[in-house]
């Protein structure tokens, strides 16, 4: 008798999330992601990597999540993920798009060992984990300059724009990704804070996680 994947499955999930994305993953990276879920969960009852327990929850707001983030990356060679956490939105991205150069900028350092054994057990090539609590002065030293700079609920807009312009190349763009709940004048703060530092207006994007259908709220900034 066959019995059918439930759709639980973690790679059901991931499958499923990926095509309602519109995105195509090879069997390969789909594969590399389930290991990076088990690790994850293994590495979590050690040290705190995520709040999530169910892997329904990781694959949707973590993973998904993540992914969502790439038809704004077309063409983009490097990118520092500022503010890394368990890898998310960086590495899933990494894996996704292997020829993109990636730092990863994580300052606590049981997070960062757990991105440092993740590159190295997937051995990928081009992904650099810098353990650091980066300041505007740190970045400004920043080379090289690169192509686009992410990062997921990590900072207040304000701050990470201020943290992100430094790294970016002419024309490169700082990806922020957050919640649909603001805090109060984060946007316009926001606003003043870019043309202060050589970025163009704040455009916002809004979006649906797949299958949960969770509204997110994707803000971008390009560099002058």
């Amino acid at each position: 008798m066959v019995h059918e994947t439930p759709p639980s499955e973690p790679l059901a999930l991931l499958t499923e999330g990926v095509a309602a994305l519109g995105l195509e993953l090879s069997p390969n990276v789909l594969e590399q992601l389930q290991i990076y879920l088990e690790e994850l969960k293994l590495w979590n009852a050690k040290t705190n990597l995520t709040g999530l327990k169910t892997d329904r929850d990781i694959v949707i707001k973590h993973f998904l999540d993540s992914l969502a983030v790439l038809p704004f990356l077309d063409g983009v060679a490097s990118l520092v993920d500022l503010g890394s956490g368990g890898g998310f939105p960086g590495l899933v991205l990494k894996l996704a798009r292997p020829k993109v150069a990636l730092t990863l900028v994580e300052a606590r350092d049981r997070k960062a060992a757990f991105l440092e054994y993740l590159v190295a057990r997937f051995k990928l090539a081009g992904a650099l984990v810098v353990q650091t609590h980066l300041t505007p002065s740190l970045a400004h030293k920043w080379e090289p300059k690169v192509a686009a700079v992410v990062s997921r609920a990590a900072f207040i807009l304000p701050r990470l724009l201020e943290l992100a312009a430094p790294l970016l190349a002419p024309g490169g763009v700082v990806l922020a990704l957050k919640g649909v709940h603001l805090a109060f004048g984060e946007l316009e703060a926001a606003g003043s804070a870019a043309q202060l530092l050589g970025l163009g207006p704040l455009e916002k994007h809004r979006y649906a996680l797949p299958i949960s259908g969770e509204p997110r709220l994707l803000v971008m900034a390009r560099k002058l």
